[in-house]
């Protein structure tokens, strides 16, 4: 799963807010496109995948998380691997501090944005969904602590909890969100997917409640245009726990997606261990 959404992640930030033009003219899965503001995105996985794989590391150490506990990890994280694609203020807060406390302490405001949802995918993995559901809120109060930010972590985690332990053998996926969460959300999609917490979870689950194919809905997704790495890499995450849905993907994805340090096997390793903890 963190391998499939560092791929919707990589491919998604070359079209990251780009022209429709541009988004029609080279969306076409044959090969990776550099980010248009940050050229050292290419190839490479943004914050979207970064922070998850925080969220991962946690889940692997313990489910006794605290927004302390949480925030540090994203400071640890992000200092020993520092890369671009993270918003301003959530990029200058993780550079200017030692610790958890320093983070919240510097951020500027707590935002409304979709961060929040874009790393909560790994908590999917959790069986019991009050556990689900509290971890999510931890997490997202740490820098989106709205109530836009804590339910749209909530909407994805649930989503990938749905696909793994087979609830749609019995539900649809929208109703499903709607009850568990008490709200009655109609999901669309309104183009260019904006990157806030609501418009973008409305989107993603929209698609992948009717994709059947990881590759189609890797191009379609982006088509849309908007915030496109963060679709993409919620799309792909969700997907790959989706058993009526066929996964496979172009070969250059996989063969020259960044494989350093915390590259593709670093990546590889965590899907095993998420795999085998929560198997």
């Amino acid at each position: 799963m963190i391998l499939e959404a560092a791929i919707g992640d990589a491919y998604g930030a070359g079209f990251e807010f780009q022209k429709q033009e541009y988004i029609e003219h080279y969306n076409n899965l044959t090969k990776y496109h550099p980010h248009g503001l940050y050229q050292e995105i290419y190839k490479r996985y943004t914050d979207d995948t970064q922070m998850a794989i925080a969220i991962t590391e946690l889940l692997l150490e313990d489910l006794n998380w605290t927004e302390e506990k949480v925030a540090s990890k994203f400071v640890e994280v992000f200092h020993r691997d520092k890369r671009r694609g993270y918003s301003d203020r959530v990029y200058n807060a993780l550079d200017q501090s030692k610790n958890g406390l320093e983070f919240i302490a510097n951020l500027t405001f707590q935002s409304n944005g979709n961060g929040s949802a874009m790393r909560a995918y790994p908590i999917g993995y959790v069986k019991d969904i009050p556990t689900l559901l509290q971890l999510c809120e931890i997490q997202a109060k740490t820098s989106h602590n709205t109530i836009e930010g804590i339910q749209c972590a909530k909407r994805i985690a649930l989503a990938v909890h749905f696909y793994r332990y087979g609830l749609d053998k019995k539900y649809n996926l929208i109703d499903f969100i709607n009850s568990t969460l008490n709200e009655n959300e109609i999901y669309e999609i309104a183009a260019p997917i904006d990157m806030h917490g609501y418009p973008t979870t409305k989107a993603v689950i929209k698609i992948v409640s009717e994709a059947t194919s990881m590759k189609d809905c890797l191009k379609t997704g982006i088509d849309y245009g908007g915030d496109t790495d963060t679709v993409a890499a919620l799309c792909m995450a969700i997907l790959s726990q989706k058993e009526n849905c066929q996964k496979e993907l172009p070969d250059f994805l996989y063969e020259n997606l960044e494989n350093g340090r915390y590259g593709k096997d670093y990546l590889i390793n965590l899907d095993f261990q998420l795999n085998e903890k929560f198997e």
